[in-house]
């Protein structure tokens, strides 16, 4: 006679191998678990390593506003992306010089006057960046708009 534990580790045992291939596509299941990509295999460059480190910064002052409060003691760490290495080459795209040095700008705006508006701002050129090159994170960065955003 199987036991009741012999037939839960049966079923977690199907759910397991068979369930993967079993899954829905459907975009409403999709969009209800979001999930990153895992851990990269390889080393991480310091360009992709300054863009994540943003994004936490950036996490952080959305909290902030989204709950309505000011994000005055907030500041974005200042980056020249065009002197961190990238993970490789691809992403040096015509216009990637350019693209930096106005990002740079919306990072020091921000930290001039940090508001909804100079958020927005930064937020912005990081799409503006990642649609020219590298436009894998740019489900990730539209996270990172704030729900009642200017256009």
């Amino acid at each position: 006679m199987i036991r009741p534990l012999h037939w839960t580790l049966i079923a977690s045992f199907m759910v397991f191998v068979f369930g993967p291939s079993c899954s829905s596509s459907s975009e409403s299941s999709q969009n209800q678990n979001p999930r990153l990509a895992p851990a990269q295999p390889n080393r991480t460059s310091e360009l992709a390593q300054a863009m994540r480190d943003i994004d936490v910064e950036l996490q952080s002052v959305m909290a902030v506003l989204s709950a309505g409060e000011e994000a005055t003691d907030f500041r974005l760490t200042e980056h020249d992306f065009s002197k961190l290495q990238p993970t490789d080459s691809t992403m040096l795209v015509v216009g990637f010089q350019a693209l930096s040095i106005a990002f740079s700008s919306h990072v020091s705006n921000f930290n001039r006057t940090p508001s909804k508006e100079t958020y927005m701002a930064v937020v912005g050129g990081c799409v503006s960046c990642h649609q020219k090159a590298c436009p894998g994170p740019l489900e990730r960065i539209a996270k990172r708009r704030l729900p009642d955003a200017l256009d």
